[in-house]
């Protein structure tokens, strides 16, 4: 009798933490509720993630130890320069790296577009990241509409890496 009312009880707490998590997930709505600063690896100043409220935003967390990152950065400079005028911003992220090496692996990409330092990973943690690279696309809203693991490599990669950035506009 005990394990005919046992059974029923767990199955709805399973249930009610399944829901619960599910509005967990709902309350930080915004990229912008986790406010962030970090340094900026080109003149090492403060940037907070409000600053970029109101744009359609592509943040890609990368490492200089990662192979795929390395493949993908010339994709996303080349599209950068090509979406920028119409409003896109990109921020590169480093995450888990040496300040050095990351300064270094951008000069020798030739990456132009803005990049910050999160050697912690206090951020790569607060958006749930958990694998490298991964790429956000969040609409001018704040919302993220698209978070990609995996490098975008060849033709095929910046075209989807193009229709991503098309549905944040």
């Amino acid at each position: 009798m005990f394990r005919n009312v046992l059974l029923p009880i767990c199955l709805v707490l399973v249930l009610f933490t399944l829901i619960s998590c599910k509005g967990g997930e709902r309350s930080a709505d915004t990229i912008y509720s986790k406010d962030f600063s970090l340094l900026s690896l080109s003149d090492n100043k403060k940037v907070s993630l409000n600053t970029f409220k109101g744009k359609p935003l592509v943040i890609n967390f990368w490492a200089s130890w990662c192979s795929p990152c390395r493949e993908e950065m010339p994709v996303f400079e080349k599209v950068w320069r090509q979406y920028r005028a119409k409003g896109v911003l990109f921020i590169g992220i480093n995450v888990l790296d040496d300040k050095k090496d990351a300064k270094e692996f951008l000069e020798t990409l030739n990456i132009s577009y803005p990049n910050l330092q999160d050697p912690s990973g206090e951020m790569l943690n607060s958006f749930g990241v958990t694998a490298l690279p991964v790429t956000l696309f969040v609409d001018k809203e704040g919302k993220v509409i698209r978070k990609n693991y995996g490098a975008f490599i060849d033709r095929r990669g910046e075209e989807s890496f193009i229709s991503y950035i098309e549905e944040i506009l």
